[in-house]
């Protein structure tokens, strides 16, 4: 009831608001336009107290959200300690871990390609790392199944991330 209520009195004022502007009275014109103006506005500030007055949602902190910022860092750091640590072990656990992510950052960095031109890719990175360390950024050169020799340390690594930060 209490709609149709609001439906009737809604049709009876634009039926009274087109009668008063089908009659020639100019003067009645703008307080006319100005009603629904009006009610409008006050549905705006309504609205916006409203909302004003509703608690705001307990999420959790920023700190705490999955996927933050805080648990990527650490997630990184994680990451790096244990690629840290393949430096100080076989040759295979470099070979496996650490050899695939320097060649794909010397192809990205270098722009050479090993599987389009294999000799240009070995000129450049003999240029850029010599043929000591090289060797152990090179595609080419893996023994994932070598359990048996030393991987080249943590100095080795440093420098072939140090060199791969200059190009």
């Amino acid at each position: 009831m209490n709609r149709i209520a609001i439906v009737v009195g809604a049709v009876a004022l634009v039926g009274l608001f087109e009668v008063l502007t089908l009659s020639d009275q100019r003067e009645s014109l703008l307080p006319i336009a100005a009603i629904p103006v009006a009610g409008a506005l006050w549905l705006l500030v309504w609205s916006l107290v409203q909302r004003s007055r509703r608690p705001a949602p307990a999420g959790p902190e920023e700190h705490e959200i999955d996927n933050g910022p805080a648990e990527m860092l650490q997630r990184w750091q994680a990451r790096a300690q244990m690629l840290a640590d393949r430096a100080d072990g076989s040759r295979a656990d470099w070979d496996r871990h650490l050899r695939p992510l320097l060649a794909k950052e010397f192809e990205l960095t270098s722009g050479h390609r090993s599987a389009k031109n294999r000799r240009a890719t070995e000129a450049a990175g003999l240029l850029q790392f010599g043929p000591d360390l090289w060797r152990w950024v090179d595609p080419a050169n893996s023994a994932p199944r070598d359990q048996v020799n030393r991987a080249p340390g943590p100095a080795a690594l440093d420098e072939i991330l140090r060199r791969l930060q200059n190009m």
